[in-house]
């Protein structure tokens, strides 16, 4: 299949956007958020709950990870899936994530998790965000209780 100008612009936009929420975690710029998600956007993360806006999303991330001595998320390539305008598309990416905590209880102190991101991704004036992400865990290893305050 080939790809139009406009199609490769978009498909390296989304990577970037991609990229840069898992740097905003990793270097704890939880307000770079507000320029990764849609204003009515929903994250569906499972057992942490399923906020609504940029706001409650980096009120949920941040609660989650922010305690943490240090994160890595790793995301893959993704396969993109467009809508016939052109505007919207959506987005499966594989991902592993790593916490450390070293004052995390037992001799444990880390926490992987691998999975999948499926998001819904809107172009809008300012760019393309995530108006929906959902978060799919596919396995975990080390200690839960890293990530648990």
């Amino acid at each position: 299949m080939a790809l139009t100008l406009q199609q490769i612009s978009d498909r390296i936009e989304i990577d970037e956007l991609l990229a840069r929420y898992a740097r905003a975690l990793d270097y704890r710029d939880f307000g770079a958020l507000d320029l990764i998600f849609t204003p009515d956007a929903i994250f569906d993360a499972g057992g942490l709950g399923a906020p609504e806006g940029p706001t409650a999303i980096r009120a949920m991330i941040e609660g989650t990870i922010g305690h943490l001595d240090a994160t890595q998320h790793l995301v893959g390539k993704s396969v993109m899936d467009f809508a016939d305008d052109g505007d919207s598309a959506e987005v499966r990416t594989y991902l592993i994530s790593q916490h450390i905590r070293e004052s995390a209880p037992g001799p444990v102190k880390h926490y992987f998790l691998g999975g999948e991101y499926y998001d819904r991704v809107v172009r809008t004036d300012d760019g393309w965000r995530i108006a929906y992400r959902r978060l799919d865990r596919l396995w975990k290893q080390g200690d839960r209780a890293v990530i648990s305050g």
